[in-house]
């Protein structure tokens, strides 16, 4: 098999009422002759991502003539109901069986009833141009705008990210999420929402969605206009059970042995050439002050960036 060709399987689901097509690509490697990688994606709606890491085989059998098996399974409940799966893929050779694939929290589905998600509180497009989309939310008493970003790299194939700003700062939750698109990105939607979790101070943690939502288009003739135009296949990008945000947080409901620190009188100062103790943030040069106020240097503003975690 020569190198730059890739075996490309095909493999047709229904979940729900979702179709979705599940893709084996198998690719040869160029250095290590009868090695193979295996990666996976999935297809819903117009959107097509990765799913699960790449997996390396060696294989003695004409990789043009591989058997799987591709199949979900739900869980006993999800919220929303109907959208929750389990996956896996395995791998048939001369009657043995090996678990490829394996992915126990796929969330896909068409029309799941958000509102049966107690307590959510959703996010609100305010703003959007060719390549970003502003969604404003409340959480945890907090204002927040959720900034989606995409990056087209090259033709059908992009990058999203997304990040949130609040009271002047942010960060970047989700970045380099590729995807293939067979429709531009102002066809793509989303739907963010904050669920409050039990905390102390009260208001400070929240469980975080993130959906993707494309419209519905069936391709069987008993389908109307109508209902296809108000049908969407979501899929669920990115989660967090841990978003620590909140305002007018009362950091004193922590007890009488909270011991709060005081800001020294000669703080802020601004330092020079100072050792870096994180690893992960070691430059071989140190960029001049006035460069990074300014904001003149974007690469180094990039790798201040690449240090955060």
């Amino acid at each position: 098999m020569d190198t730059q060709e890739t075996v490309v399987y095909t493999y047709n689901l229904q979940a729900g009422s979702a179709p979705l097509q599940f893709f084996v690509l198998v690719e040869p490697e160029a250095d290590q002759p009868n090695h193979y990688t295996l990666s996976l994606s999935m297809k819903a709606g117009h959107v097509e991502r990765a799913l699960c890491a790449p997996v390396t085989l060696r294989l003695s059998i004409d990789p043009r003539r591989l058997d799987f098996s591709v199949f979900l399974f739900p869980p006993r409940t999800s919220l929303p109901a109907g959208c929750l799966y389990h996956l896996r893929v395995w791998l048939q050779t001369a009657g043995i069986d090996h678990r490829i694939f394996s992915d126990n929290d796929l969330w896909v589905g068409r029309d799941p009833d958000f509102r049966s998600v107690g307590d959510a509180s959703f996010a609100v497009l305010r703003n959007a141009t060719q390549d970003m989309l502003i969604y404003q939310g409340v959480v945890g008493r907090a204002h927040v705008s959720f900034i989606i970003r995409w990056k087209l790299v090259e033709v059908g194939l992009y990058t999203l990210s997304l990040e949130y700003e609040a009271g002047g700062a942010g960060r970047t939750l989700l970045e380099d999420c590729y995807m293939r698109l067979e429709c531009e990105p102002q066809i793509v939607t989303f739907l963010i929402y904050a669920i409050p979790v039990t905390s102390t101070p009260a208001g400070a943690s929240h469980r975080l969605r993130f959906w993707l939502r494309t419209p519905f288009v069936s391709h069987s003739p008993a389908s109307s206009a109508v209902s296809q135009s108000e049908s969407y296949i979501y899929q669920r990008l990115w989660k967090s059970d841990d978003f620590k945000l909140g305002a007018g947080l009362n950091f004193d409901a922590l007890g009488s042995k909270l011991v709060m620190g005081v800001r020294d009188p000669d703080s802020p100062r601004i330092e020079r050439d100072l050792p870096c103790l994180n690893p992960s943030r070691r430059r071989s040069s140190r960029t001049p002050m006035n460069a990074i106020i300014r904001g003149k240097n974007i690469d180094a503003a990039k790798l201040e960036c690449q240090g955060e975690e």
